[in-house]
């Protein structure tokens, strides 16, 4: 008898063969789905408060000798001036100048020495104008002191008054004095120190105001002590700056 014509496998177990394949097939699929899942919710970052939102860096603390706790930011670097100039040979006439720590910010006029042969203030009805001393160094020079000349008014309304308010220098070391150019250049000083001299046995020959060598650094001259009887100020208050630029 020709064979061909004989199927050797019952048609139901070779259809039950076929599902099971598809059944195995599924359940292999299903199980790698399964693992693959199980990864991802393994592996993911996890927040153990999720409601919580994340928190700034924060800030370190540092005790003190009585135990009480001193906050502190993170960084110990000083924030820069920015958009300061580096000192050189040339600097530059300065037009404008500002004290952001006091809110000040006004003109400054170039002036030289008076018939006296002191160094000339400002203009006296302009309060707030510096009068920058035009036969010394330039704003921004890489040598000798700048020297800035601002009125005080027995008022109490000129800049003057500001700086050196109740008799105490408002400015603290660090506190930044911007001057600029009519072309945009900046040069930037630091406050260091307040001097107070007397007016009567100051010694004019002396470099603690009128340097034109030496480093480079910056002085405002203000008058203090106003005498009724003189109608002259006795005493002479001098705020000490050095350069500072960017990448201080």
């Amino acid at each position: 008898m020709d064979g061909a014509g004989i199927n050797l496998f019952p048609v139901n177990l070779v259809e039950a063969l076929k599902n099971r394949k598809v059944q195995l097939g599924i359940a292999v699929v299903a199980i790698l789905l399964a693992v693959a899942l199980t990864l991802v919710w393994v592996l993911q970052p996890k927040n153990d408060n999720p409601n919580k939102a994340d928190a700034p860096p924060a800030a370190s603390t540092s005790g003190n000798a009585d135990g009480t706790a001193v906050t502190s930011p993170d960084t110990t670097t000083p924030a820069s001036p920015g958009a300061c100039s580096a000192t050189d040979e040339a600097g530059f006439v300065p037009v404008n100048y500002s004290i952001e720590k006091l809110g000040i910010e006004a003109n400054v006029v170039s002036l030289g020495n008076d018939d006296e042969g002191n160094i000339e203030a400002p203009p006296k009805d302009e309060p707030k104008t510096a009068a920058w001393w035009n036969m010394g160094p330039t704003a921004g020079s890489n040598a000798g002191q700048v020297v800035l000349s601002i009125h005080t008014y027995q008022s109490g309304e000129a800049v003057g008054n500001q700086l050196y308010k109740d008799g105490t220098s408002q400015l603290a070391a660090g506190d930044v004095l911007k001057l600029t150019s009519a072309d945009g250049r900046t040069a930037c000083y630091q406050f260091t120190e307040a001097q107070k001299v007397d007016e009567a046995t100051f010694d004019r020959e002396s470099d603690v105001l009128e340097r034109q060598s030496g480093d480079p650094a910056l002085a405002i001259v203000i008058c203090w002590d106003h005498n009724k009887e003189t109608d002259k100020w006795d005493s002479r208050i001098f705020f000490k700056f050095k350069p500072v630029t960017d990448g201080a």
